[in-house]
Formats: C-alpha cells, structure tokens, sequence
C-alpha cells in the first residue's frame, strides 16, 4: 500500500491579502479536502502519513490554514468564522465548486461550520476528533479563565524549552500506544515551539470562541441540521475530544455513521494510517 503513491505537490494560493500554502496530491477521482488541527499543527504534521494514500483514488488538498505551518500568519482574529470563509475562499481558489471535507479537531469544527453554511459546497463530511462536538468543555469555567490569562502563552514558552514535555504531551494526549511516537516527530514538534508565532493562532481561536457560558459558536446545537452524508472517526482513548461526544453526535446526525479506532487517542490518521485511510476510501465509494 506505500509502493508507487502520487507525488506530493505544493502550491500558493493568494486569497485576498493571505497567502496559503496547499499540498496537493492524485489526478483522479472527486476532491477530498484535508483540514488540520491546532496548536502548532500544519496539513504536513496531521496529514503526511494518509495525503498519498487518500490520493490513490481521489484529488486531494491539504492546505496549511492562516497561521500556521507555512501559510501566513497575520494578525487578525482567528475565529471560526474566519476560517470558514477561509475554506470558501481555498475551494474558489482551486475551482473546486464542491469536495468532500475531512477535518480534524480544530479542522473539524471549521468543517462543520462550513457544512452548515455552504452544505451545497460539500459533498460527504469526515469529522476527526472534531471541535465543535460539545457545548462546553471540561472544566469549562477554569478552561475559560486559563485562556484569558497569560498562563496560556506561558505554556508554549515552557515547552519551547522542553523536549521531554513535547513528548510527555504527545504520548499522553495524541498517540494512544507510545511506541508510535518517533524521535523525528519530537524534534519536528519543538522545532516549531521555538517560533515566535507558536500558539498564537489557537490562542486567539480560543479567546474568540470560548466564552464564559460555553462555545460562542453554537455547532453542537445545530448538528441536527446536517443532512450531508457524514462519517465520525474518532479515538476510543481520545481525551482532548472524550468519545462521548462522537457517539452523542452519531445518534443527532441523521445520516452518519461511526467508526472507532481502538486504543487510539487524538491522532488517529497518524497513529494508523493505513487503517484511517481504507476507513474513509470504503465511505467515500458508497453509493
């Protein structure tokens, strides 16, 4: 299954004043949209292992979202409004008039919110671990107050100076078995912890959409309203995104399905790849 995969292509999309990086990838088959994480994440960190791949049989997109990995990283408030109309502008961009989404996490809630706005845009919808899933999140009142104060900005100045904190986060966070953490993948994360603008896109995300009461934008509230074929894939050992949700929002999206990856926490596609990947090919080929 990793003989002979599509070459790995990059390019620049110019939206507006932003520049966007794009990895692309196959020739053939309907577009598939990949949209990463927070943190410091990027399409190449969420994505590399499954681009190729998913590429075998469809077009696929991973754009590096404004702020991070090697798109811009202007100031402007990064809400989930914005990358909505981010994503709107990336598909205009690649004359893609409609695709189907995989998001993930933060990826995720921006793919919901995009279905609930331009669901003539989107043809099937993969949610990963997805934000959005929830009204609120655990210890949502401290959650809101942690965001606020300078303890979240202190947090990645601590772990810019921590190897072992970066991996400590990723074995107890992302990856549910710990021998699937590399070395390569430690160092690639506290590479890019020592960068002036790390965290800085997710903690405006946050400041803007986490408010005292809850979530300012209310996804979970309105996942009733998805009509668009959509497949759940999520961690049975997920923390960040406890499986609760995932099962809650199976039961309220009519049309869904679910498909849980034993043992795996908030990385799924990274942590089986190949597995993640014939997940979504048989969802994406149904009739």
């Amino acid at each position: 299954m990793l003989e002979n995969l599509p070459e790995v292509k990059t390019v620049k999309l110019k939206l507006n004043d932003v520049n966007v990086n794009c990895y692309t990838a196959g020739e053939t088959g309907s577009p598939v949209i990949l949209l990463h994480g927070a943190g410091v994440d990027s399409a190449n960190i969420s994505w590399g292992e499954v681009l190729g791949l998913l590429a075998k049989k469809h077009r696929v997109f991973a754009p590096d979202l404004p702020g991070y990995g090697k798109s811009d990283k202007p100031n402007v408030e990064y809400s989930l409004r914005f990358y909505i109309d981010i994503l709107n502008q990336i598909m205009d961009s690649l004359h893609l008039e409609k695709a189907n989404l995989i998001g993930l996490s933060l990826g995720g809630g921006i793919s919901l919110g995009f279905t609930l706005q331009y669901p003539a845009r989107v043809e099937r919808l993969v949610l990963v671990g997805a934000w959005g899933l929830f009204s609120k999140l655990p210890y949502h009142l401290l959650s809101y107050w942690y965001t606020k104060s300078f303890l979240n900005e202190l947090s990645y100045k601590w772990a810019s100076k921590s190897r072992r904190f970066v991996k400590w986060t990723l074995i107890n966070s992302l990856f549910g078995n710990p021998n699937n953490v590399s070395e390569e993948l430690i160092d690639e994360i506290y590479a890019l912890l020592q960068s002036p603008h790390a965290g800085k896109a997710f903690m405006s995300f946050q400041r803007s959409e986490i408010t005292r009461t809850g979530l300012r934008t209310k996804l979970a509230e309105r996942l009733s309203e998805i009509k668009k074929r959509t497949l759940l894939v999520h961690g049975s050992k997920d923390t960040t995104v406890p499986i609760k949700h995932a099962l809650e929002a199976h039961k309220v999206i009519k049309n869904s399905e679910i498909y849980v990856m034993e043992g795996c926490k908030h990385w799924p596609q990274k942590e089986r790849p190949e597995e993640f990947t014939q997940v979504i090919t048989t969802f994406l080929a149904k009739e």
